[in-house]
């Protein structure tokens, strides 16, 4: 059985910037490697569509989304490969579109220091806009099947108010610890029902909206056995 993970992404700038994040994410892909996957297949926050949609290229190509930064994270190119036969294999099991769009930077800054070669091929699957959380789940649900094959990749993040990061960038908020121990805990207890029902006064405030957090729900599906 394959791994799945779900990653804080953070900035933009932890691909030059390193640290013990780059560190552990190396560290994992190389245990990853051992198990010769045969695909990535990520949920990022930053790809969102009105029904499901699958990256199929033979090369994707890396986007750029986000500005502000400096010009040597414009100029980062990651070598990723595809595997647009094994696409189309998981796109007719969870009903996607298949497309070349490339991946942006939810996913290629994640998979430059757990794949820094492109040693695996990629793929993206969009976040759809019409699903509930039941339904992400549900729908994370169809690719156990391929689990012997493909890493899940969730790439979002434990907590993103970025309104709050703006205003107060040198502390970090009580509440978004609090926030993030509940979710390791419900994580380690498998406690579906506590994530569905995350959004209390807390869980707004570490999330005012749910891109950066349904990436989870598709890792969290990779948990249980059908």
């Amino acid at each position: 059985m394959i791994p799945s993970l779900f990653v804080s992404h953070g900035s933009p700038q932890l691909v030059l910037e390193g640290g013990e994040w780059a560190k552990a994410l190396r560290k994992t892909g190389e245990e990853i490697l051992t198990l010769k996957p045969s695909l990535v297949l990520v949920v990022s926050a930053h790809w969102i569509t009105d029904s499901p949609h699958l990256e199929g290229s033979e090369r994707p190509k890396t986007i750029h989304d986000f500005s502000g930064f400096g010009e040597e994270l414009y100029r980062f190119e990651y070598p990723a490969k595809g595997d647009p036969d094994l696409v189309r294999e998981i796109a007719k099991e969870v009903g996607a579109r298949v497309v070349s769009r490339g991946l942006d930077h939810g996913s290629w800054a994640v998979l430059c220091h757990l794949f820094p070669k492109g040693e695996v091929p990629v793929s993206q699957l969009s976040i759809s806009s019409n699903l509930s959380l039941e339904g992400h789940l549900e729908l994370g649900g169809r690719l156990r099947s391929f689990r012997d094959r493909v890493v899940v990749l969730g790439s979002g993040g434990a907590v993103h108010n970025l309104r709050d990061a703006i205003f107060n960038p040198n502390r970090v908020p009580s509440w978004a610890v609090e926030f993030k121990e509940f979710l390791k805990e419900a994580v380690l207890k498998k406690d579906l029902q506590a994530l569905l029902n995350y959004r209390d006064d807390l869980g707004r405030l570490a999330h005012p909206t749910e891109e950066h957090i349904i990436p989870l729900f598709y890792f969290m599906s990779s948990l249980f056995e059908e």
